[in-house]
């Protein structure tokens, strides 16, 4: 999200009271654990999404950088990075894996004029070579007639997205109606519309997504008030029910962006969430705030 449009939805929204940076606030029955991790390198002040390969977490910055992902240790540790030669960045939203492959959408459409919304795909063994072959997946929105320039007056933004067996998956952001729309993606037709599965109701801006691998969907955002929350959707057969939204009570708020899932055990699942900005004030730069990388501990679902 650019530094722009993201002060255009603050300004229309109650600001939250803010608190000294870092702080959780644990008050308030919940389901769920959540730590801060680390301040994240300051070459990551915009970082938007995030997965995790082997022993490495991946994340990217959204609009105005290279075509590059940043490789960080567990502990959040900036180790190196790589800017693919076969790769633009227009914005950068989020990145997702399936067993041979990573996908990165560069599907980031605040004006709601682009015509060029673009899904890489680049084979894992290939990470470490910025020559690496890239394949394109080029989409458009199956309803979408008009190209018009236009402010945050429209549902064809997006910043989530999750690879699910064979299939991809894309969860809308609409700035007006605060709703979510789930599109599927063909993983391997260079040029296609996207096809429309549903529509959720999610009361706040859709930023992160993430697959646990066997049947939960766990989504990232944040409201008008900069309230960060999770929404955990259940996946079976193709269909998508939302079942649980918890407020992640990150005291001041917080602009999450990404999420990915770590482990799981037998009673619970582990997941890491990014923060492109936290304690924010109107009036000032999201990119002068820290961000900031966070262990969630939620219950596992049942099978």
């Amino acid at each position: 999200m650019t530094k722009r449009f993201f002060w255009l939805f603050v300004l229309c929204c109650i600001a939250a009271c803010k608190t000294p940076a870092g702080k959780i606030n644990l008050s308030g029955k919940k389901n769920f654990d959540l730590n801060i991790i680390t301040i994240l390198d300051p070459q990551l002040t915009e970082t938007s999404g995030l997965e995790i390969i082997e022993e490495y977490i991946i994340t990217h910055n959204d609009s105005g950088d290279s075509p590059t992902l940043y490789f960080l240790n567990l502990k959040g540790e900036l180790l190196f990075n790589k800017t693919y030669k076969n790769m633009q960045a227009i914005d950068w939203e989020d990145v997702t894996k399936d067993d041979s492959y990573i996908y990165i959408a560069d599907i980031g459409n605040n004006y709601g004029n682009r015509k060029d919304l673009t899904i890489y795909k680049i084979a894992i063994e290939d990470l470490n070579n910025e020559n690496a072959p890239v394949e394109k997946l080029h989409i458009s929105y199956p309803d979408q007639i008009s190209f018009k320039k236009g402010d945050q007056d429209h549902p064809y933004d997006a910043e989530s997205i999750v690879a699910i067996d064979d299939e991809l998956f894309v969860f809308s952001k609409d700035w007006k109606k605060q709703t979510t729309i789930i599109y599927k993606i063909d993983k391997n037709k260079a040029y296609q519309k996207a096809e429309k599965v549903s529509t959720f109701n999610v009361k706040g801006l859709i930023t992160g997504a993430t697959y646990n691998g066997r049947n939960k969907v766990v989504l990232s955002g944040y409201n008008s008030s900069l309230d960060a929350f999770i929404y955990e959707v259940d996946y079976r057969n193709g269909i998508f029910n939302f079942y649980k939204k918890s407020d992640l009570q990150i005291t001041g708020g917080a602009q999450v962006e990404g999420i990915t899932f770590l482990k799981r055990d037998s009673k619970n699942e582990t997941y890491i969430i990014s923060s492109e900005a936290t304690q924010i004030k109107l009036g000032e730069d999201e990119a002068l705030s820290p961000s900031q990388l966070y262990r969630l501990t939620i219950p596992a679902q049942k099978d």
